[in-house]
């Protein structure tokens, strides 16, 4: 299947569009300092170029996840900052390096407000990088966002708008619009299977915010759990299916033990130092632990099923190929995963 966009190219908005020094500073938490406000700026670019790919029809072909679409779809100013714009093509049979390739064409040289974007290759991963120099203040460099279009989702992507800031009243027209998003769930569920091989702070923060605000309350934490157990087994050894379709695998997993998965961490353990700049007062990396680990007790409620996989052993692929098309919706029945 080759994707393209299905809609005329335009320029939505450039005109009306009004950023100023006074807004960037308005958007950065009190106390965020320069790297704050570079997060700010970042923030803010990554709203306007999302909007003008979906008018030329390029976000079609794509299905937004991770932190950045956490904050703007579900969190807003009570999210963090997040530096990346993370997709997973939208279809099964989509190969992502054509989308990934198809993106950076359609951003190189877009000029939106006071931005002007380029993408650049960085030791084999794509980045986003956005210049703006009557915005980003004295000695600041290039702002970048790491760029990057997995394999199609498990679960039946969602459609959500974003969530209203101040900012977005400087966008001009047209409206932010609606973005089709992994579900929560599955979101959740590649950052628990992350932190099973290290502890990043960004996902720590993430998993506290959605656990205190949206798990108990609208998500399936059962699905949540069978989710991060699965995917911690395909990050060891991969899944196909007959089209070519592929989530390849990535890390050396280890197996999933709750045990040790919920354990309190310590802040030695965390990989990141850079939490500060995306919240605004950073939290306390012992608390951050104790609040994940209680609000996720239920991954030791494991079933059969799930018990086996976590072992994460190479011959119990025909029962992880069963409990992948078993998902709700069945979007993986059918496929001839192998």
């Amino acid at each position: 299947m080759t994707p393209g966009p299905r809609r005329e190219q335009g320029a939505p908005g450039r005109a009306t569009v009004n950023i100023t020094p006074a807004w960037v500073a308005r958007h950065t938490p009190k106390g965020a300092g320069s790297m704050g406000r570079e997060a700010a700026l970042v923030d803010i670019a990554q709203d306007l170029i999302l909007r003008e790919l979906h008018t030329i029809g390029l976000l079609d072909e794509l299905v937004f996840k991770g932190g950045t679409s956490l904050r703007k779809l579900y969190a807003g100013n009570a999210g963090r900052f997040s530096l990346d714009l993370d997709f997973s093509v939208r279809d099964i049979g989509v190969d992502t390096e054509t989308v990934l390739d198809l993106l950076t064409e359609h951003v190189k040289g877009r000029e939106i407000g006071p931005f002007a974007y380029d993408v650049i290759d960085r030791r084999g991963k794509r980045h986003l990088v956005v210049a703006s120099p009557g915005l980003a203040g004295p000695g600041a460099g290039i702002l970048s966002s790491k760029l990057d279009v997995s394999p199609p989702p498990w679960l039946t992507p969602t459609l959500r708008g974003w969530i209203p800031m101040d900012i977005h009243g400087q966008y001009g027209e047209p409206p932010l619009p609606e973005l089709p998003v992994v579900r929560m769930e599955e979101n959740l569920a590649e950052k628990i299977s992350r932190l099973n091989r290290a502890t990043p702070a960004r996902d720590m923060y993430d998993l506290r915010w959605v656990g205190r605000t949206l798990l108990r309350r609208s998500l399936d934490p059962a699905l949540v759990r069978r989710l991060a157990v699965l995917k911690i087994w395909v990050d060891a050894y991969g899944v196909s299916a007959a089209d070519g379709t592929a989530w390849k695998p990535g890390h050396e997993s280890a197996p999933f033990d709750p045990e040790r998965w919920l354990r309190p961490r310590t802040a030695r353990e965390y990989d990141e130092e850079d939490i500060g700049a995306l919240s605004v007062p950073p939290p306390r990396l012992e608390e951050l632990s104790r609040d994940v680990s209680d609000t996720y007790a239920f991954l030791a409620d494991l079933d059969d099923d799930e018990r086996v996989v976590a072992a994460v052993r190479g011959h119990d692929r025909p029962r992880v190929l069963r409990m992948l098309e078993e998902l709700p919706e069945h979007r993986l029945r059918g496929i001839g995963l192998h």
